[in-house]
């Protein structure tokens, strides 16, 4: 019997399992797709359609905690929120497909990209901010002076 195990182990433990979920999931939410191999991308749909359905069904402020939990930045937060449901509207599930790339050359591994069915981006637009430059005096190179330690000779 298999009690308390999740999906498939993917050669690591429990700790490692979980971070690796958790940076494909940010990948996927930072990047809009991901290329990965197949077994990987089988094991992480199930945590982004939860993640893309909460976003889309919940209140804003139960979404962003949600997806706080992934992303830890809250700008990434906001973000995201805002172009997903502006993109997907009141789609609930579906959100997510792979196709497949090639096979990996050294273990012959199926790699497929993982991306939302719908093109999203999710670029922050940076602030620039325009500083008054201030005038620098420039300095005189200071010249450094060696000094040399004479050597005695001793003589037999």
């Amino acid at each position: 019997m298999k009690h308390r195990v999740f999906g498939k182990k993917l050669g690591r433990n429990y700790n490692e399992r979980k971070s690796l979920f958790n940076s494909l999931t940010k990948a996927i939410f930072i990047n809009g797709s991901i290329n990965t191999t197949k077994a990987k991308a089988q094991s992480v749909v199930s945590i982004i359609e939860s993640l893309s359905n909460i976003i889309i069904t919940k209140p804003e402020l139960i979404a962003k905690r949600e997806l706080f939990k992934v992303l830890q930045n809250q700008t990434w937060v906001n973000n995201v929120v805002a172009k997903f449901k502006e993109v997907f509207g009141d789609q609930t599930s579906n959100f997510t497909k792979t196709t497949l790339v090639k096979r990996r050359f050294g273990d012959d591994s199926l790699i497929v990209n993982l991306s939302f069915v719908k093109p999203i981006k999710f670029d922050i637009k940076k602030e620039v901010k325009v500083e008054d430059k201030k005038e620098v005096k420039s300095k005189k190179p200071v010249k450094k002076e060696i000094k040399t330690k004479k050597v005695k000779k001793e003589t037999k």
